[in-house]
């Protein structure tokens, strides 16, 4: 088959520790071209992985005639602009997690990815997939927990803010994204369907943070959330994350039902269950049912044959829906139903007019 020639925008550690890892070894891909706000960094990663050129500006990787197919793998702000005018020039896109900064963005990527008869997809978070099939056998095949009637999602560590920037407490850089948020919710949707309700409370327990700029404003973008929600099935979801949780509860999530409990330990990448009336052991994730991170192979292989891959932008909406739902309970101290009408929030502490 013809190579695929993929362009790639940033080269930071995830990029570099798993991407490229990935293509690099694959005969039908060849790495034409990246970008990288750092050029230093940009040419160290042409030279370790066989890039055939270093591009000045994000979009002459787009708009080279040879880049077929683009991988974006930079913070969110990037996101929307590269997508749009990858599709408007015909690109394949695979789009680094979290989607978008808002449910605005992620709406006119979705919507953008329908009219464009592309490839498009999203890289999911790493902890939850080994599990995958399993979760999925065990709570809507075996019913081994019975009617779901409980889930707790935990996101609890410790994290030194530190006095230098740092963009994840960037509010116009994170839009309505924070710790853990959108990944569990990803997970979460993916195995336990819509959620209805959302109500949220949120502290900033740092209540100063450096600006792009190098000055000092307050915060915005909460490093602790408590989420109440119900989920369309009639399930109880509550969600507790927290970058100030000093022995915290990690990060989990927990199914109780009318008969069972499974327990997925998403670092540790471990489930564990029990049937009413016994203990709780763990739970083998049988090799041929483990999900390995291969999204961009996939990614690849959907651009040659044709098909689909998980998570697709329709999916990346949903999670960027509940995560815009969390910001805006917590700005407007209400409950809010889902599906949103229209979108809410530009980005933490900052609403649509």
């Amino acid at each position: 088959m013809q190579q695929i020639r993929i362009g790639l925008l940033g080269a930071g550690g995830v990029a570099r520790s798993r991407h490229l890892p990935a293509l690099r070894n694959c005969p039908e891909v060849l790495l034409s071209s990246v970008w990288s706000r750092n050029t230093d960094k940009a040419s160290e990663v042409a030279r370790e992985f066989g890039f055939q050129s270093v591009q000045k500006s994000w979009q002459d990787v787009i708009h080279s005639s040879d880049t077929d197919a683009v991988i974006i793998a930079t913070p969110p702000p990037l996101h929307m602009p590269a997508t749009l005018l990858a599709l408007e020039a015909d690109k394949h896109v695979l789009c680094q997690a979290r989607m978008a900064r808002n449910l605005t963005e992620a709406r006119r990527m979705a919507d953008a990815a329908e009219k464009a008869n592309r490839i498009t997809a999203l890289y999911p978070p790493r902890p939850g997939l080994k599990g995958d099939r399993v979760m999925k056998r065990l709570l809507h095949d075996e019913h081994f927990v019975g009617a779901i009637r409980e889930v707790r999602i935990a996101g609890m560590t410790h994290f030194a803010p530190g006095d230098n920037y740092q963009w994840q407490l960037d509010p116009e850089v994170m839009g309505v994204n924070a710790m853990t948020l959108g990944m569990w919710a990803e997970v979460a949707l993916r195995w336990l369907g819509p959620i209805g309700t959302v109500s949220a409370v949120g502290q900033c327990h740092t209540k100063q943070r450096l600006s792009s700029h190098g000055d000092w404003v307050q915060s915005a973008v909460p490093d602790s959330l408590a989420v109440a929600a119900t989920l369309e099935s009639g399930a109880a979801l509550s969600c507790h994350f927290s970058f100030g949780a000093a022995g915290g509860a990690g990060n989990s999530l927990e199914v109780y039902g009318s008969e069972g409990t499974l327990i997925y330990r998403f670092f540790d990448e471990e489930i564990w269950g029990s049937r009413e009336g016994q203990p709780v052991d763990r739970i083998d994730i049988p090799p041929n049912e483990e999900r390995q991170q291969t999204t961009d192979l996939e990614f690849v292989t959907a651009i040659q044959q044709g098909g689909r891959v998980s998570p697709n932008f329709t999916e990346g909406v949903q999670y960027m829906e509940f995560c815009e739902a969390v910001a805006y309970s917590m700005h407007a101290r209400k409950t809010i139903s889902l599906p949103l009408r229209r979108p809410a929030m530009e980005h933490w502490g900052k609403p649509l007019e």
